[in-house]
């Protein structure tokens, strides 16, 4: 997987289905394959880290949960 900067990782979170004012909802759970969304635990979903999104992208050792980056 290519290397992303902030920008970039940044502009996937802004995208994905669990992001909530810049922040990895932990509240919800996300299919990595197909980006289907769930209030509950389910087999293949990962749930929200509650991460700071701005944070913790810019901090390039850092991996989204759901494999985006």
């Amino acid at each position: 997987m290519k290397e992303l900067n902030i920008k970039e990782r940044l502009a996937i979170c802004k995208e994905c289905p669990i992001y909530t004012n810049d922040r990895c909802n932990a509240k919800l759970w996300i299919n990595p394959n197909t980006d289907e969304i769930s209030t509950y635990a389910r087999t293949g979903f990962i749930r929200g880290c509650n991460c700071i999104i701005s944070v913790k992208a810019r901090n390039l050792n850092n991996h989204c949960i759901a494999g985006k980056w």
